[in-house]
């Protein structure tokens, strides 16, 4: 039959491996900004397990010992919280960690020296996983939102099987025997309650380790859609982005707007300053071009100096007034480059559709490259419009 010294080692061990694996993960992922806490945050759950486990097995434990002992496991905990909250990138205030500290040491204070009692030290325990589950799963949206959720899933299961079953268990213990002898004392509850930290404390190792996982994952989609000079998206993610609006807006048949702009004798610019000059102009153009779109609308670097950009428009007047915009605020704002100044304009090729007209992205695209090569034929530093063909699309 299971006991709960049995229990107790198994869950040890399984929080030393859990250390382990979260310290090689450390390594692995060091711009990570959980995986230290998480790594950390086990190591000291898992040396506070070990003390408080030698401590009880001498049966008259040193209380002030004790105290620590319990008081490192919670803290290991509340290092868990941090790490999720820095991972999330939506810092917790410090005043939650400071009223944490304060129940877990006040509270094992209390339960160790004034008024010694295992129930106590229990509700403690209860207490700081209560509010230390409820802080983590808070975080666990943005996470989502961020890195997509295959991590999140995992994480907030064990979180959530954590805080019903333990909260079910311990009420259960102090209904049914409100003393016990020890936090390791045989009985039916404790039995469970230890099953149950087991469960999910091995899952919840995982979930953090698939958070690491989906993290790295979602980064380099990030490097792989965008332009390594300008940190603007590239081609491809303008393409999709591009596919997406057209397949929405295809069944409210709104119109769309697409335009290309290229940076007006390019060459020369490169030949009297030289390409690191011409690297800096595209990086102040796109800085530029940021400002002055909207945040409804969407810009890339779709290779060389050429940029596009997705307007949201209700007219072929608002598109024109959009690109001009664009094409003004790069004319005005000069690029300064190791003290000299260069002028900058760009022309734009212009392309508006309704979405129902049976356009794909190859055809937007043609007709917007076709409009600025008119915009260049014709004296550059100008916005045209073109007309995009319809193509046949499949139902």
């Amino acid at each position: 039959m299971l006991d709960t010294k049995t229990l107790s080692t198994a869950l040890i061990l399984i929080l030393i491996i859990g250390s382990g694996l979260h310290l090689v993960n450390w390594r692995m992922h060091r711009d990570n900004p959980g995986a230290k806490w998480w790594a950390l945050g086990l190591c000291v759950q898992t040396c506070g397990a070990i003390a408080t486990a030698i401590a009880n097995a001498s049966g008259a434990p040193l209380m002030p010992l004790l105290m620590l002992f319990n008081s490192l496991a919670l803290g290991g905990l509340v290092m868990l919280v941090y790490g999720t909250a820095c991972f999330s990138g939506h810092a917790l205030p410090r005043g939650i960690y400071a009223a944490l500290g304060v129940i877990i040491v006040a509270g094992i204070g209390w339960a160790t020296l004034i008024e010694p009692s295992a129930t106590a030290r229990l509700g403690v325990f209860g207490l700081v996983q209560l509010i230390s589950n409820s802080l983590i799963l808070s975080r666990l949206g943005y996470i989502a939102r961020r890195d997509g959720a295959m991590g999140v899933v995992v994480l907030a299961a064990s979180v959530v099987s954590l805080f019903v079953l333990m909260g079910s268990l311990i009420t259960w213990q102090l209904v049914s025997q409100p003393e016990i002898a020890g936090l390791y004392a045989n009985s039916d509850v404790l039995v469970l309650a230890l099953l149950t930290l087991i469960a999910c404390k091995t899952t919840m190792i995982f979930g953090y380790l698939l958070l690491s996982s989906g993290y790295s994952q979602a980064r380099l989609e990030q490097l792989a859609l965008s332009d390594p000079l300008t940190n603007l998206p590239n081609r491809r993610a303008f393409e999709r982005t591009v596919t997406q609006r057209l397949a929405s807006v295809r069944k409210t048949d709104r119109l769309i707007a697409l335009a290309i702009f290229d940076v007006d004798h390019f060459k020369q610019i490169n030949d009297t300053h030289g390409h690191d000059a011409g690297d800096a102009v595209l990086r102040h153009l796109a800085h530029v071009a940021t400002l002055a779109i909207r945040p409804q609308d969407f810009l890339a670097r779709v290779g060389g100096e050429e940029f596009a950009a997705i307007f949201d428009v209700e007219d072929a007047a608002e598109l024109v007034s959009a690109t001009n915009r664009l094409r003004l605020a790069i004319e005005v704002n000069h690029a300064r480059v190791n003290e000299a100044e260069i002028a900058v304009t760009v022309s734009v090729g212009a392309v508006l559709a309704r979405s129902g007209a049976g356009l794909d992205f190859s055809s937007l695209y043609r007709a917007a490259d076709q409009a600025l090569y008119s915009a260049k034929g014709t004296g550059r530093n100008r916005v045209v419009v073109g007309e995009a063909e319809p193509v046949a699309l499949a139902a």
